[in-house]
């Protein structure tokens, strides 16, 4: 079960987000200024999970703080939850529709009293029906059979307490990830850690080493010291070559840090501990061997994040996570700080990770443009106005200190440029698309004015749809009906509109039957108006004979477009089935545009 997006009311300075979706690849940054909210929806989150808010939590308005969380199951999963459990027909149905997609609401009465419901008027009144005994004749049979079937199957029929309960007991932990409660300690006893004693500074971070050790104190303690130690050795070279994947910061030109712990007994001179185990930690650069206290805070805070991270991910147990992280990474080097990025880009397919930042170094926007949720205030110049979350889709509305970190990692605000327009720009495959685009726009006489503007390449698509987001510019997709084309529309559909067929549709388009955009013209004429030879022979599509025939697809393009804005070709000079396509296409995009 993932998180799959959610909606905050009425906590701190969010009177509404509106619903925010989570990034599809289960990494969502959240940018904008300081004071904006962005910390505040992460400890929003926790608190939908804890149950728990204090009085500084509240508004002034006396409005009581609302969190709903929508969460995404496959039915592997939901079959799981509610095996041996007799669901309601028309329940199951319903949530076969919306894709097992349940969204959970937990409301405020004060700050120590709140209510957990199911925030789906669709889902509730399956349950109602149920309780009611349905109030048609024909539901009511349905509700005996449900009688009958559970009967036969010794199964319960489920009330809607017990249906939230069993969602809310399997949904995804969420984690507020605190950097000083996952340090790792100098020192930690045996003793400690098998009594489970939490309290102990530096229990957390010692944990995390072990799970990923996939060490046992207790056959730390009984096993044989010779074996022992000889399991110890290969276990710092396993743990300090994975961690060097991530941390590439050199002491010196050559030398990487190494991650060691070992195995000692207290001095006879520790009075009660005197003979018993514990276990020292060390942070070598190959030439000093000393305590994590003792190296940078930087280094401290990149072990404990990785460890804990890194742990989570190697638990099952743990395996539904979903981390809420705040500023990550704030004492690190830039460059270390991209070595955050990659350590949430290697556990992405285990955990979820929503994390704020204000640093250009912790965002890919040319490459992951749809993690991004930029948050500001309504009015910028009054700290005490409400938050709004904006979504990639809008962007462009976001003002240009919130959207600095993605200035600053892309060299320049382009949405200030005078090359490309604000609005109105339709993205094409390549540079022949663009002429036979611009021709047909002239042809058919749009009223609107479009900005066509060429990839080179299909697969260089979702890159320039990400810059256009980065820079705040409107657009919309226009792509072939091929393997390539309906590879692209895939990724975009999901990474950029969330798997939503109909807001994918709003801004993409595909040229229905055509594998080429050549296939627009009947092949007759293709051969006149675009070959200039009505007798050429061959028998596959015109899209097909151009690749086929290894021809300058653009010259041919570029000579078209030219005889058109010279008036030597005209709309009507085309065959009805040529006429109708062009028409067609043409107003499609027109009415997509502003």
């Amino acid at each position: 079960m993932k998180l799959f997006s959610f909606r905050i009311r009425n906590y701190r300075s969010i009177v509404d987000t509106d619903w925010c979706d989570l990034s599809p690849d289960n990494i969502t940054v959240l940018i904008g200024q300081n004071e904006s909210g962005k910390t505040a929806i992460l400890e929003a989150l926790h608190a939908f999970d804890e149950g728990e808010i204090s009085n500084d939590d509240l508004r002034s308005d006396d409005s009581m703080p609302e969190v709903i969380c929508s969460f995404e199951l496959n039915e592997k999963e939901f079959n799981y939850i509610f095996k041996e459990t007799f669901l309601p027909i028309i329940l199951n149905k319903k949530l076969k529709e919306k894709k097992y997609r349940i969204n959970l609401k937990r409301i405020w009465k004060s700050s120590e009293e709140n209510i957990l419901e199911l925030d789906d008027h669709e889902l509730s009144q399956c349950f109602e029906q149920q309780l009611s005994g349905f109030a048609d004749e024909s539901a009511k049979n349905i509700l005996n059979d449900f009688k009958t079937e559970s009967q036969e199957s010794q199964q319960i029929i489920i009330s809607m307490t017990e249906f939230i309960d069993r969602i809310y007991k399997e949904k995804p932990l969420f984690v507020l990830f605190k950097d000083f409660e996952s340090l790792l300690p100098d020192t930690i006893d045996l003793a400690d850690i098998q009594s489970k004693n939490d309290k102990i500074e530096g229990y957390r971070g010692a944990l995390n080493f072990l799970k990923i050790a996939k060490l046992d104190v207790i056959d730390i303690e009984a096993g044989d010291l010779r074996i022992i130690k000889s399991k110890i050795e290969s276990i710092n070279e396993e743990i300090t070559k994975g961690f060097q994947e991530f941390w590439h910061q050199k002491i010196g030109k050559e030398k990487k840090i190494k991650i060691e712990f070992s195995l000692e007994r207290h001095k006879e001179t520790s009075g009660d501990k005197a003979g018993k185990p514990f276990i020292a930690f060390w942070i070598s650069d190959g030439k000093d061997k000393l305590y994590p206290k003792q190296r940078s805070r930087g280094v401290r805070w990149f072990l404990s994040f990785y460890l804990q991270l890194q742990a989570s991910a190697a638990d099952e147990k743990e395996a539904s996570v979903v981390y809420l992280i705040d500023e990550p990474g704030g004492s690190l080097h830039a460059r270390a700080q991209e070595d955050v990025l990659k350590v949430f880009d290697s556990l992405k397919n285990k955990l979820q990770v929503i994390y704020t930042t204000h640093s250009p170094y912790l965002i890919k926007p040319d490459e992951t443009i749809y993690r991004i949720l930029a948050v500001q205030r309504a009015d910028e110049e009054n700290e005490k106005s409400e938050t709004k979350v904006l979504s990639v889709h809008k962007l462009g509305s976001a003002s240009s200190d919130t959207l600095s970190p993605i200035y600053t990692q892309m060299g320049v605000d382009f949405s200030h440029q005078q090359v490309i327009k604000k609005t109105n720009n339709v993205i094409l495959e390549e540079i022949s698309a663009f002429y036979y685009f611009s021709a047909f726009w002239k042809l058919v006489s749009a009223q609107k004015e479009a900005h066509f503007i060429a990839a080179t390449g299909t697969s260089n698509i979702p890159q320039l749809a990400n810059l256009f987001l980065c820079w705040g510019l409107d657009f919309i997709i226009v792509i072939d009906d091929d393997s390539s084309g309906r590879r692209i529309y895939n990724e975009l559909k999901k990474n950029l509109y969330n798997d939503d067929e109909q807001r994918a549709k709003e801004k993409m388009i595909k040229i229905k039957e055509c594998s080429g955009i050549e296939d627009i013209f009947n092949k007759s004429d293709f051969r006149k108006f675009i070959l200039k030879n009505e007798h050429t022979p061959y028998s596959e599509s015109n899209s097909e004979y151009m690749k086929n025939s290894n021809l300058a697809k653009p010259i041919f393009a570029l000579d078209f477009m030219l005889r058109v804005k010279n008036g030597e070709v005209n709309l009507s000079d085309f065959g009805s089935v040529t006429q109708g396509k062009i028409k067609e296409l043409m107003e499609l995009i027109e009415s997509k545009l502003t």
